[in-house]
């Protein structure tokens, strides 16, 4: 498993570089990426979530319907969009302790190479719409909490900080909690 970087921190405003050639450490890096997702029972990673600047995603959910997905994305691309739009609580296992609602579309067609440098379409709906849009978004230095208000978003990065500070651990509530 890789390193996660918590956020906030200067490389999810970043632009990632294209891969240029895939080869060996390419896939190497899918491959630890995928392990990281399934390690930590996550949806997805991009690389910035790794510390890398390169334009890399992996992703390993099951759909509506029970069906696992994964996939191991170089230069993911969306092509298109669908007009219609749907809602949904997003959060990241980089983004410690803050959740926050999305408007996207309700349905993405997105192209990539697979691990092997072959052309690879996908048209998605529902969660792996989404999925595949918010780590997308981070490809291109943009995150969840870029989708709200600027007062929400100071608050979501303030909560961020305080969770960073006090490590990754999830709080559980006990007689000493002051809220």
């Amino acid at each position: 498993m890789l390193e996660l970087v918590l956020a906030p921190d200067a490389i999810y405003k970043k632009t990632c570089a294209p891969v240029t050639q895939i080869d060996d450490a390419v896939r190497a890096t899918l491959q630890a990426m995928m392990e990281t997702v399934e390690g930590y029972d996550a949806l997805g990673i991009s690389a910035p979530m790794v510390g890398l600047n390169q334009r890399l995603v992996t992703v390993a959910l099951e759909d509506e319907t029970g069906r696992m997905h994964r996939y191991k994305m170089v230069n993911p691309t969306i092509t298109k969009r669908s007009a219609e739009t749907s809602t949904m609580e997003e959060a990241s296992i980089t983004f410690l302790g803050v959740s926050a609602p999305v408007t996207r579309p309700a349905a993405v067609t997105v192209e990539y190479l697979d691990e092997n440098g072959t052309s690879q379409t996908i048209d998605a709906q529902g969660i792996i719409a989404v999925c595949l849009q918010h780590e997308i978004d981070y490809l291109d230095g943009k995150t969840f909490i870029d989708y709200q208000s600027p007062m929400k978003r100071d608050m979501l990065t303030r909560k961020m900080e305080k969770q960073k500070r006090h490590g990754p651990h999830p709080h559980v509530h006990g007689a000493h909690c002051n809220h």
